[in-house]
């Protein structure tokens, strides 16, 4: 006995609904995987994807809030440890300094990134000053006093401003100011306005 040709309908659509369903989970899934890796595996540490993540974030709540974000960029002056032991145990130091909304990320070989939502500048500076001296304290951690310099930069986010874009320029701003330590000596904080 044949189907009425309306239930040939309905079984055809919610087969082709499914199919479609089906595939768009796939793509979803092939383009928006869910372990996108945001933590380094060595440090478990958040890395610049994360970091960047968080910034913009931070920067859209600071538009709303019409509060100020600053970047600090921390560079460990070269030692002979090896570069991850160097940066577990200097993490460590720093990390507990930190507010709990605050991150501190690695961004490159003893390289870190630290991002301040509701900060403005002079208060970075002091958190800067307060993590340069836990850097060169001596400790019984394993790891010698570390010198560390600090690029600092902070803003506020305008409404019409792309938040992605901005975010990069401040890490970018922050970098530069690094330099500048560079320049100047090492062990230095300095401002990129």
């Amino acid at each position: 006995m044949p189907l009425p040709l309306w239930i040939a309908w309905i079984v055809s659509t919610a087969l082709a609904l499914g199919a479609g369903l089906w595939l768009g989970v796939r793509w979803a899934r092939r383009r928006w995987p869910a372990d996108l890796p945001l933590r380094r595996g060595d440090t478990g540490m958040p890395n610049r994807a994360a970091a960047l993540d968080y910034l913009v974030r931070q920067l859209s709540v600071a538009e709303r809030r019409r509060c100020p974000t600053t970047v600090l960029v921390v560079q460990a002056d070269a030692r002979p440890s090896p570069a991850r032991f160097l940066e577990q145990a200097l993490a460590r130091r720093l990390a507990p300094r930190l507010r709990a909304h605050e991150m501190l990320a690695h961004w490159g070989p003893a390289q870190f990134v630290v991002v301040l939502p509701d900060a403005d500048v002079p208060g970075a500076l002091v958190l800067a000053e307060d993590l340069r001296q836990l850097a060169s304290a001596a400790r019984d951690d394993g790891l010698a006093p570390v010198s560390v310099s600090i690029g600092v930069h902070g803003r506020r986010a305008g409404a019409e401003q792309d938040l992605r874009e901005l975010a990069a320029e401040m890490v970018i701003a922050a970098q530069r100011a690094l330099e500048a330590t560079e320049a100047n000596g090492p062990g230095r904080i300095e401002i990129e306005p």
